[in-house]
């Protein structure tokens, strides 16, 4: 085990922004695929952002990714979307409560420390101390992104209310674990397996992803080929004849009759 630690090493995250967009992302998608868009099957649905508003931040995840999964989702429920409010029966309007992300840092140990080098920077005639590094035995770094959403929908001519779905709520997580020096494990929602400075690996002591619990059919972020609808009230090849009580031998006899006829 020593020396499997002392080959191993350990690494260092520079930077994060692609994790935390990756996790922002992801509360997004496990939000909205938790709604259940069903009753809205066969309507022809007006998707309303107009309270879905953008601000400005370092990362694109924002109001109109929202926009695009819900009318993506929305769609594969079976709901008919339309780009003018005129054409459709049912306004979908949905509404955005909270999508942010916090990170945290947690060491076990002895964590680095400046204040002796400070202390000895006013005495002029004290040698320099060099800063104390970090002793840690373990050390945690988590970085999460909740994501609130709501979606209401009305009639889009008399005003009154058709469906809602209630709060969603969702978080996603992405966490780098230091064991004795060694690391980052990475595990969290983002990721399927554990993994080891972006080496898959198999530790169930730290992180894992547990499996989704999906209520529609098809959901937003799954591969899906939508098949086109049928056709109404096809034209039929063949006359259609009605049943009837008649035996085989007395419909011969009638065609027959016909015939001579």
């Amino acid at each position: 085990m020593i020396s499997l630690l002392s080959i191993i090493g350990c690494g260092k995250t520079l930077r994060n922004s692609a994790t935390e967009q990756l996790i922002l992302s992801d509360s997004v998608d496990r939000a909205i695929r938790s709604i259940d868009f069903t009753p809205l099957a066969g309507y022809a649905c007006y998707l309303d952002t107009s309270h879905l508003k953008t601000v400005k931040s370092a990362t694109f995840v924002n109001a109109d990714y929202v926009t695009s999964s819900l009318r993506n989702h929305l769609a594969s429920a079976g709901g008919i979307l339309t780009d003018e409010r005129d054409d459709a029966e049912i306004v979908v309007e949905p509404r955005l409560g909270a999508l942010g992300a916090n990170e945290s840092e947690v060491t076990y140990g002895i964590p680095s420390s400046s204040i002796l080098t400070q202390a000895a920077s006013i005495v002029p005639t004290a040698p320099p101390v060099p800063t104390i590094p970090e002793i840690s035995l373990a050390r945690k770094n988590d970085q999460m992104a909740a994501t609130k959403l709501a979606v209401f929908a009305y009639n889009a001519k008399t005003g009154n209310p058709v469906w809602q779905s209630g709060i969603a709520t969702a978080k996603s997580y992405a966490r780098d674990t230091w064991l004795f020096g060694v690391g980052p494990f990475q595990s969290g929602t983002i990721y399927e397996k554990t993994r080891f400075i972006g080496i898959r690996t198999k530790l169930p002591l730290i992180g894992g992803r547990g499996e989704d619990q999906r209520r529609q059919l098809v959901s937003h972020d799954q591969e899906y080929v939508f098949r086109p609808p049928p056709v109404s009230d096809p034209s039929p090849e063949y006359p259609v004849r009605t049943a009837s009580a008649e035996s085989v031998e007395d419909s011969d006899s009638v065609e027959k009759q016909e015939l001579a006829e």
